[in-house]
C-alpha cells in the first residue's frame, strides 16, 4: 500500500542539539489515497525521509506545521495533531495521540498513549493509556545513579499535568499527578494523587515512594510545598498537605494524616494507623506513632520529639516532652 507521496519543493528548516545549530531539509506529505478521515490530495506535516512514516496502517501527520524527521517513525495508528516537531530517533506507533507536542531524542511512545500540549526529551517509555498534559515536561537522563541503565517510564493510567518529570523517574497504576516536580528514581504508583497547585508545586525526589491511595497536597501558602526525599514512603491511605518535609526512611501510611507547618520528618520516623501530626514540628530518630495518637501543635508553639520513642492509643502531644516523660 502507499497512501502518500513526498512534494518535489524541500523546505529548510534550522534546530538546535546541545547548543549546536542544525539545518535539515523536509519534504511535505500528499496523500494520493483516501484512508481513515485523510482525503486523495490532502496535504500533511513535513518530514525528511519517507522512512518517517509508515505507508501501513493510518498513521498520518495532520498539521501542515508539524514536523518529523532525524531517525523519526512513525507507526500503526498514530495520529500527529497540531504543530508538533520530533525528531532525533524518536519511535511513536500504534494508537498514539500526540497534539502540539515537542519529543526528541529517543523516546518511545506506543500503545494509547496521549500527550498534548507537552513536550518528551531523552530516552524513555511512554506506554499503555498513560497521558501527558498541559504543558508537562518530561526530561528523561540516564546514568546519574547505580541504576545506571534504568529509563524514565510512564505507563498503565498514569496521568501527568502542568509537571515537571526528571531523570529515572517511574510513574504507573492509575497515578495522578498535578503541578508537581518530580525527579531521580522516585516512584509513584496504584492510585496514589499528587496534588500541587498553580502557586505551589509538590517536589518528590531521590528514591522517594508515594503508592496505595495515598495523597500529598501542595497549600496555597507560601512555602506550602510538600517535599519528600531520600528514601521516605507514603503509603495506603495516608495524607500529606502543605509545609512538610520527608527525609531518610520515613513511612507514613494507615490512614494517618501529616499537616504542615512547618513539619520535619527524618530518620526512620513510622506514622501509621489514624494518627495526626499538625502544626510546626519536627519529629526525628526512631519514632513510631501509631493508633489514634495526635501530635498538635497550636499557633505560636513548637514540637519537637526526639526519638527511640513509640507513642499510641489516644496519646496527645502538644508541647514538647520534658526528658524521659516519654
Amino acid at each position: 500500500m502507499t497512501k502518500y507521496r513526498l512534494s518535489e519543493e524541500p523546505r529548510a528548516f534550522t534546530y538546535q542539539v546541545d547548543g549546536e545549530k542544525k539545518s535539515v531539509l523536509l519534504r511535505q506529505l500528499i496523500a494520493v489515497t483516501d484512508f481513515n478521515d485523510v482525503k486523495a490530495g490532502t496535504s500533511g506535516g513535513w518530514v525528511d525521509d519517507d522512512s518517517v512514516l509508515s505507508q501501513q496502517g493510518d498513521c498520518w501527520i495532520y498539521d501542515q506545521n508539524a514536523m518529523a524527521f532525524a531517525g523519526t517513525e512513525i507507526t500503526g495508528n498514530a495520529r500527529i495533531t497540531q504543530p508538533c516537531t520530533l525528531y532525533n530517533n524518536v519511535r511513536i506507533g500504534d494508537n498514539v495521540w500526540i497534539d502540539r507536542a515537542d519529543i526528541s531524542d529517543g523516546a518511545r511512545i506506543s500503545d494509547n498513549v496521549t500527550i498534548q500540549s507537552s513536550t518528551v526529551r531523552g530516552e524513555c517509555a511512554i506506554y499503555g493509556d498513560a497521558r501527558v498534559l498541559n504543558q508537562s515536561e518530561i526530561l528523561a537522563v540516564q546514568g546519574l545513579t547505580r541504576e545506571h541503565a534504568q529509563i524514565l517510564q510512564i505507563y498503565d493510567r498514569a496521568t501527568l499535568r502542568h509537571s515537571r518529570i526528571v531523570h529515572q523517574v517511574q510513574l504507573y497504576g492509575d497515578a495522578t499527578i498535578t503541578h508537581a516536580f518530580i525527579e531521580h528514581r522516585a516512584e509513584v504508583f496504584d492510585f496514589a494523587s499528587i496534588e500541587g497547585n498553580k502557586d505551589n508545586n509538590v517536589w518528590i525526589c531521590d528514591c522517594a515512594k508515594v503508592y496505595g491511595h495515598a495523597r500529598v497536597i501542595a497549600g496555597t501558602e507560601e512555602d506550602a510545598i510538600p517535599t519528600l526525599r531520600y528514601s521516605s514512603q507514603v503509603a495506603e491511605h495516608a495524607l500529606i498537605e502543605g509545609n512538610c518535609v520527608l527525609k531518610h526512611h520515613v513511612l507514613v501510611g494507615g490512614h494517618a494524616e501529616v499537616r504542615g507547618g512547618p513539619i520535619l520528618l527524618d530518620d526512620r520516623v513510622l506514622i501509621e494507623g489514624h494518627a495526626c501530626i499538625q502544626g510546626e514540628i519536627l519529629i526525628e530518630h526512631q519514632v513510631e506513632i501509631s493508633g489514634r495518637a495526635a501530635v498538635i501543635a497550636f499557633d505560636g508553639n513548637t514540637i519537637h520529639l526526639r526519638g527511640p520513642k513509640v507513642i499510641n492509643g489516644e496519646d496527645r502531644i502538644t508541647r514538647t516532652p520534658l526528658v524521659g516523660s516519654l
